[in-house]
């Protein structure tokens, strides 16, 4: 006879998934963090003007589309499954 019956085993893999999911949403929202740095370093360069300001701005710009992509991210997994 097994340990744990199907239910069981459905139920820790389903609390398993949940908490990998968490995980992984903390991780977005680091790599939204950083990139939000990022993006705030591109903008102080880039008001210093010279002959990088306008790579700075797009930079910028990527840096800061990421990071709200990456916190979208952490929402959704946090909105996802079954609760």
């Amino acid at each position: 006879m097994a340990d744990t019956d199907p239910l069981q085993r459905a139920k820790q893999a389903q609390a398993h998934s949940k908490a990998l999911q968490e995980q992984v949403a903390r991780a977005a929202e680091a790599v939204a963090q950083t990139e939000e740095e990022s993006a705030d370093l591109h903008r102080r360069l880039a008001e210093q003007g010279g002959p990088l300001a306008e790579a700075s701005r797009e930079h910028a710009a990527r840096a800061e589309e990421l990071a709200a992509k990456e916190r979208a991210e952490a929402e959704r997994l946090r909105g996802s499954g079954p609760d």
